[in-house]
Parts: structure tokens; sequence; C-alpha cells
């Protein structure tokens, strides 16, 4: 793909599934691999194919491949496929399934192809409705090329899990995460004293509860890792956002204000009517900060996922953390308050005398971990921060040879 001159490597990878034509994105660059294209057509030689609702790609087909033209929400390019022989990994690839109570979880195995027994990760979600696609594929596949076992799932709720995630605390997930590291202790080819977890953003702070809850768990990977109560996040998440919005002075701060009523309305439930008529009234007299701040609709889902939530407190869990624990921080993480969860995990590592416990902060990146280009620079297509993820795997595989 190219756009304002800067060229990324993709593969589209096209299957023919009940008569039906599929295909899947995959950008290495770009943390993602085989994410599902929400819908493709083919009429003659014509096809258009559209990716994560805003970005369609619409091109020629012919004995060599397929070229044409995309657009997304912030710019345009061209892009040229070129056709290939279907990808051999060193690994083989499985899918499974595996049920916490009655939700029953979909997902996919790798393992690294040989012999002997493998250090396995099992890959927890971030929030929404994720699936083992996109960026958990790419670990799936960045771990494996590296001799360590995944399993990745569909959330519950999502792909083909079933459950629902809005309607489930975090006690729910971390219990669907144990599902699957009961799971595969009983696989061949998994070193069942090696089986660690990986989780970023929500996954990272579920991460310590399910660590907490099972001695099969010998290592925790956490990205964007957070430390500090989840309402408290949540303010500084939504406070991080309107700093950019380009409010300035009162309306800035009145802003910053009603985000803090707001998300203790979300907490608890108690104004929330009044909240939402004000912000109504403020819309009404015109005044700037409202159009660029407001309550969840009346009827969004975030009015009863939220309060399961909000009172949780990761901190909590990793005091009971005496396994291996790499925390990974973006230095611009626009969700997380990165300084005042490194000091509580420093202090809790420092604490509980836990002998093995690493903090990086990659100080340019932001929390997906995926740099973007600045305002007022040239374009460039987004990249995973450099050397995060052999961080992961060399300290995974550091730890699990026994040499440390």
């Amino acid at each position: 793909m190219t756009r304002e001159g800067d060229d990324v490597s993709v593969f589209f990878d096209f299957a023919c599934v009940d008569g039906e034509l599929r295909a899947s994105f995959t950008s290495m660059q770009q943390r993602a691999m085989e994410y599902p294209f929400d819908s493709v057509q083919q009429t003659g030689d014509q096809v258009d194919l559209v990716l994560g609702g805003d970005t369609s790609f619409s091109g020629k087909v012919d004995h060599s491949g397929l070229t044409g033209n995309f657009k997304d929400e912030d710019g345009a390019g061209t892009f040229r496929l070129e056709r290939t022989a279907e990808a051999q990994f060193p690994y083989t690839a499985t899918d499974v399934v595996f049920k916490n109570g009655d939700v029953t979880l979909s997902g996919s195995m790798y393992i690294p192809r040989g012999g002997g027994l493998h250090p396995a990760i099992v890959m927890l979600q971030g929030s929404g409705p994720e699936t083992r696609w996109g960026a958990n594929r790419f670990w799936a596949d960045y771990f494996g090329r590296r001799g360590i076992a995944t399993l990745i799932y569909d959330k519950r709720g999502s792909g083909k899990s079933t459950g629902d995630w809005k309607t489930a605390d975090f006690n729910a997930l971390a219990g669907d995460a144990l599902a699957g590291i009961d799971f595969l202790l009983h696989q061949a080819g998994i070193d069942p004293k090696k089986i660690g977890i990986h989780g970023h953003s929500q996954g990272a702070s579920i991460a310590p509860l399910v660590a907490s809850q099972s001695d099969a768990v010998a290592f925790v990977l956490a990205d964007a890792a957070n430390a500090v109560p989840m309402g408290q996040t949540e303010i500084y998440s939504q406070q991080s956002f309107i700093s950019h919005s380009g409010l300035k002075g009162d309306d800035l701060a009145s802003a910053d204000k009603f985000i803090e009523r707001s998300v203790q309305a979300e907490r608890t439930g108690i104004g929330r009517d009044d909240l939402i008529k004000e912000h109504e009234a403020a819309l009404q007299s015109g005044q700037a900060w409202a159009k660029e701040v407001g309550p969840p609709a009346e009827n969004s889902y975030f009015w009863k996922f939220f309060p399961m939530i909000a009172n949780y407190n990761p901190a909590d869990y990793w005091k009971r953390v005496r396994v291996p624990v790499l925390i990974v921080e973006a230095g611009k993480d626009e969700r997380i308050p990165v300084d005042s969860s490194v000091a509580v995990l420093q202090e809790i590592f420092r604490t509980n005398r836990n002998p093995d416990y690493t903090i990086v902060v990659f100080p340019n990146a932001p929390h997906p971990l995926v740099e973007r280009p600045n305002a007022g620079v040239p374009f460039r297509w987004p990249h995973i921060t450099p050397g995060y993820a052999d961080l992961l795997a060399s300290w995974v595989l550091y730890r699990e040879s026994g040499k440390h």
C-alpha cells in the first residue's frame, strides 16, 4: 500500500467458504494479522472490500494480482497485490473450544513444530468486542516463530464465543483466561510448568487477577498496565482525550469537571438523569465544552457495565503476584496514568520482595504501542514500537530457559 510516497507491506488472504468469498488483511508492521474484512464483493474483474468499517479497497484483478485504490478516514492511496503461494508457518495451528461454566470460548492454538515441550502464553483481551484476529494473531505468529506456543481466543460474546462481555465483570473474564490455562495444561507439546499470560490495556489490568488465582501461571506480561482504580483511570483517559480537543481556559476546566461528575454517575448510577439534563442545557446554551464531551447515551450498555469494574484496583492483585513479571508502558499513553502506575508497581514489587520484575517504558509510544506520525510532519505508516515485540519474546525465552 502506498500513501503520500510511503509504502507498507500487506497481505490479503482470499478463500471461498460455503460458496462465499472471504478475505483477511495482514500488516505485520502495524501489528495486525489475518484481520477479517467486513465485506468482500467481486463482479467480473472488479473487487471491492471494506475493512474495519472505514477503510475501503476497490481494484481490478487479473492473472498476476489485484491493483486499485483505497480510502480510509484519514486519507487515500493505492495498493498492489501479487499472487503468492500459501504461507507455510513454523508452527501448527489448531482451532479449539474450551468452556468456562456455561460460556463456550472459541479460539486457536499455535504450537511450534518439532519435538519437545514448549513454553506457552494465553492471550488476554483488551476492552470491547475483541476477537482472536488482528493483534492477537500477530502475537501468536511472533511467539510461534520463536519457539513459544500461544492460545488466542474470541472474547466472550465476540467472534464465535458465547456469552456477553457487556454483562461480565473482571472476575468472569479472568475465569475465561483461567479456563484457557487449564486447557493448555492438558495439551501435547506444552510444558505445563511454563505457561504464562499476556495482556494489553484491559487485559493487563486483569492479568494480576488471573495470576493471583492460579498456581499454573509461570510468568506475566502486561502492556499498558494500570495500577490505580478503574474509575480514576476512566477520568484520566477522558480528560487526556479532551486536552487535545482545542478547548482552553474556562471551557477546558468545565469539561474536566463535567468528566469527573460523569464518571462518578457512571460508577454509582446516582445523578444520571441530572447529568444528562445538565449536558443538554449546556448544548442548548452553546457552551463549547458540551460539544466535545458528554455522558453515555441513555440506552448505552456502559451504565450497567462500568459499575461492575469501576472500583476494581489492579494494585490489590499485583500485591499477590509472586512469579516473574514484565511490565511494558507507553510513555505517551493517553489512557493510562503511566507515572502513577509505575510508582505504585515499583513500590508493590519492592515491598513484596519479588526478585524478578522488569518495568520498561517506551517514551514515544502511545497506548496501543503502535506509533503514528505526529501532526505537521510528513506521513508515515503506523508501526509497532521498535524493540517492543523483541523485548517480550526474549524476556520469556530467557526466563523459561532456566539460566537467569
